[in-house]
């Protein structure tokens, strides 16, 4: 970008986007990523390079060099607004929309591909009711957190068997590990004032089954 002599505008020095062999420059840092997923889940919006770092959770030095070379490839458009500059996507653009936009998206729906997943496994007679809980379903897992969930069942052989269907398509769809934590409904009732299960009943995830608020009588 840059003044144009004489004038009182500003004109885009456009660059030159490779058609090949470009992904390594795209998805080069955590920053571009964070920016790029900050853009698309708030459609519409406009940001200044600082307040798009602030809502990426990057710096806005990291952010303001990151963004030039979003630019470079046509995936945002920069408006000088004084001594600021203003960031929006560029809707237009093919990098955007048929690339990016689709890996935020599945991004976005990994936990519902997981539940799907799993919902194969633990749809059936056997399992009363099947839950997610803890860091995933509370979107603070950690790299080497444990998917931690609940299975209410009256047989816990079958249930166990069940868990470790459900864990052997988990480890190669999502390399991930399961810590199923399998109760009987009498145990899940005579538990439901103990803390774990207090935490269980308020931020969970259902896979199959009946209600876990409706089993201890309070939905």
């Amino acid at each position: 970008m840059f003044i144009c002599p004489g004038k009182h505008t500003y004109v885009h020095d456009i660059g030159h986007m490779k058609f090949h062999n470009y992904l390594e420059q795209l998805f080069g840092s955590r920053v571009s990523i964070s920016l790029v997923r900050a853009l698309i889940n708030y459609k519409g919006k406009i940001f200044t390079i600082r307040k798009l770092a602030e809502v990426a959770n990057v710096s806005p030095s990291e952010a303001a060099v990151v963004i030039q070379q979003l630019e470079k490839h046509g995936i945002v458009k920069l408006q000088p607004v004084g001594r600021s500059y203003l960031v929006s996507p560029n809707d237009r653009s093919y990098v955007l929309n048929k690339i990016l936009k689709p890996i935020v998206k599945a991004e976005e729906e990994t936990l519902d591909e997981l539940v799907s997943v799993l919902k194969k496994h633990l749809s059936s007679e056997n399992i009363i009711s099947a839950v997610l809980f803890g860091s995933v379903p509370g979107k603070y897992e950690r790299e080497d957190s444990d998917v931690d969930m609940l299975l209410i069942s009256n047989d816990f052989d079958a249930a166990s068997i069940q868990a470790s269907k459900a864990q052997e398509e988990v480890s190669l769809i999502f390399h991930s590990r399961l810590s199923p934590l399998i109760l009987g409904e009498k145990e899940l009732k005579a538990k439901k004032t103990d803390r774990l299960i207090r935490l269980i009943l308020e931020k969970h995830v259902t896979i199959s089954g009946k209600d876990l608020k409706d089993l201890v009588g309070e939905g």
